[in-house]
């Protein structure tokens, strides 16, 4: 049992050294490589142009706001959430149900947008869809 145990630490002092004699040095690799940046972190031009949104959290009973000034997101109970925040999220869920599959990168524009296009009240009365037929009595001669 000894000898398996010499033998594998002697495989890895020799992966040890054969590793330590890749050169890394000197090699061109691109800019975003060799300093790589958070990919969670959005630039501030980015993060404001979304404006102030709602959607869905991950955790249920909760609603994300994002906040535009920092890019950061923040969970709010659902008891707790502004309606017009609610109301985002519900419409966000629509109409990616319905297939609009960037309905979750909507800026709060495009959102109003929508709200108003929803809120514009419907013609009172009776609407016909076919014009009203003269009487016979009027056409004869």
């Amino acid at each position: 049992m000894r000898e398996g145990i010499d033998d594998f630490s002697g495989n890895a002092e020799n992966l040890a050294v054969k590793t330590a004699k890749t050169q890394t040095e000197g090699q061109d690799f691109p800019e975003n490589l060799r300093n790589p940046t958070a990919k969670t972190a959005k630039t501030p031009s980015e993060a404001g142009q979304l404006g102030v949104i709602a959607m869905w959290s991950i955790e249920f009973g909760y609603v994300s706001l994002h906040d535009p000034t920092t890019g950061e997101w923040h969970d709010i109970q659902t008891k707790e959430a502004p309606s017009w925040a609610l109301w985002e999220a519900r419409k966000r869920k629509e109409l990616y149900k319905d297939g609009n599959r960037k309905a979750f990168r909507l800026t709060s524009r495009e959102m109003e947008e929508i709200w108003e296009d929803e809120l514009t009240p419907e013609p009172e009365g009776i609407v016909e869809d076919h014009p009203v037929e003269k009487e016979e009595s009027e056409n004869a001669p």
